[in-house]
């Protein structure tokens, strides 16, 4: 099975996904957001796609199934509670459970491996954390292109590591905020004009390195609380403490500037980005928000970013 994953709440611990990273292709629909938009057209069109699985956490992806009904592939959506409390656990549990026994009866396998699934995650996840702790030495590109080039493997197959070293020098720090990173030019135009990434709140980034399962009655609640307690989505609608915790890694890191990356269409991040500015702004914490149309989108990012750095 080939599996593409849209979101980090599909589990990489019930079976392997392919992480949706970005797409070369045609796309398929205007007007929405474009990293859904690109998530659908590969799943449509790449015939080494045999199916797709997906959140119920936001607008652009509470309606993907309707546009992949006719494909011919697995389709499965998994419902995210906005909740964070026991009984959003125990329902998210019961979903991935239904998500488990789905894969089974589609694919006539079997998956039991799921306990050494979660170990080789946390592994991963612990040298992803060893990484980021030590970005004022390494090139962000370098560590970025490793996670995705990671996630885009089966489990047994993923090693992540990154060697190279960078001169911080007098560079001035910013930190990332915003949705799946896709476009891996967006941080090396970021590097190229004099900036410094010293942290981030990606989800393949910052959210990843901290997710963790904590041993509960069954594998599914265990994976189901890493998956809500890990930092927060704001498809959960908890943005004062996302912020807040943002907020403490920001001035934990000395940092002189905040950039927040969102696809255009994508609400929950538009919403954010407005709560997160004022925060910034009462700080006197300058802020660049870019705003792509699609997962290779980069417009004239360097010549914003080049500006944005003058101003620093």
């Amino acid at each position: 099975m080939r599996l593409l994953a849209l979101s980090g709440f599909v589990p990489e611990a019930v079976c392997d996904v392919e992480r949706f990273v970005h797409f070369s292709g045609d796309r398929n629909i205007a007007h929405y957001c474009g990293y859904a938009n690109d998530y659908i057209s590969q799943v449509i069109t790449d015939p080494g796609i045999d199916g797709a699985v997906f959140p119920k956490s936001c607008d652009s992806s509470r309606i993907i199934g309707s546009y992949l009904d006719s494909c011919g592939k697995f389709i499965y959506q998994i419902p995210v509670p906005p909740r964070r409390d026991r009984a959003a656990v125990l329902y998210l549990a019961e979903e991935l459970q239904r998500y488990h026994q789905s894969l089974e009866e589609y694919y006539e396998c079997r998956l039991q491996d799921i306990p050494d699934r979660m170990e080789r995650i946390w592994q991963r996840n612990r040298m992803i954390g060893e990484a980021y702790d030590r970005l004022e030495s390494i090139s962000y590109t370098d560590y970025l292109q490793a996670i995705h080039s990671c996630l885009k493997k089966p489990l047994s197959e993923q090693k992540f590591q990154v060697s190279s070293e960078c001169n911080m020098g007098l560079k001035k720090r910013v930190f990332l905020v915003g949705s799946f990173l896709s476009n891996e030019r967006i941080p090396a135009a970021v590097e190229s004009v004099g900036l410094k990434i010293v942290g981030d709140d990606l989800p393949e980034s910052g959210r990843l390195r901290n997710q963790m399962y904590p041993e509960r009655d069954t594998v599914y609640a265990s994976i189901a609380e890493g998956m809500l307690l890990n930092r927060l989505s704001p498809t959960q609608s908890d943005f004062e403490r996302m912020i807040d915790r943002d907020l403490h890694e920001i001035h934990k890191s000395g940092v002189d500037a905040v950039i927040f990356i969102t696809q255009k269409y994508c609400e929950p991040y538009d919403y954010l980005y407005y709560i997160f500015r004022k925060k910034l702004e009462a700080q006197k914490i300058p802020a660049l928000k870019i705003s792509v149309t699609n997962s290779e989108d980069s417009g004239k990012l360097e010549l914003i970013l080049d500006a944005f750095a003058d101003t620093l």
